[in-house]
């Protein structure tokens, strides 16, 4: 008994489908492109940005934003009157600058040297460039920064933060900053089970 009702409702099910399958016709065009040549999740009915890099984060166009990475450092490095000699202790300062421009191999960077108002402002033109130039030796020579990657510029007394008559102010107005305008663009990645924790 047990066996005829199962061959019942097996023919059942089946009559029942027979009557549902339609043919698709052969010459039927799909309206919509539903490939992802890029393999970014999105359809290239929809996709507005072709070639995005595998694994990155996308929008519902398929496109990636972009971080752009640009920073002004302000290097505590102090100099002494009327000289562009860098004290070692000041390098781990310098190292900071590196260690930036390691992390982000397209960008690059201005070194900007300043002086006080102190003494002629001619000679504060070239003392602020030595400075400069002193900084960009040693990103250099000492951590492998390319030379072409590395500007050095003098401003003298222009750009004063202290324009007062002491020597706290002047010493505070002899310095080096780092500017990397430049930006590097970074492509933002979709976050997998082998992302760690830190990024």
């Amino acid at each position: 008994m047990m066996r005829f009702v199962v061959t019942a409702m097996l023919l059942a099910i089946l009559t029942g489908c027979s009557g549902a399958i339609k043919q698709f016709p052969e010459n039927a065009k799909q309206p919509s492109d539903l490939r992802d040549l890029d393999l970014d999740g999105v359809i290239e009915a929809r996709e507005k940005c072709d070639g995005t890099i595998r694994g990155a984060s996308v929008d519902n166009y398929g496109c990636s934003g972009v971080k752009a990475v640009s920073e002004r450092i302000t290097l505590n490095v102090l100099f002494n009157n009327g000289s562009a000699y860098v004290n070692p202790k000041y390098y781990p300062e310098i190292e900071k600058v590196a260690d930036f421009l390691i992390e982000h191999p397209h960008t690059e960077v201005i070194i900007e040297g300043h002086a006080s108002s102190q003494g002629p402002a001619y000679v504060n033109k070239t003392l602020s460039l030595k400075r400069a130039q002193s900084i960009s030796y040693l990103l250099s020579s000492l951590h492998g920064i390319e030379r072409n990657r590395i500007q050095a510029v003098g401003y003298g007394e222009e750009r004063l933060l202290d324009v007062a008559n002491t020597e706290e102010a002047h010493q505070k107005n002899r310095r080096v900053i780092a500017d990397i305008r430049t930006s590097d663009k970074k492509t933002p990645m979709k976050w997998t089970i082998y992302t760690g924790v830190e990024e």
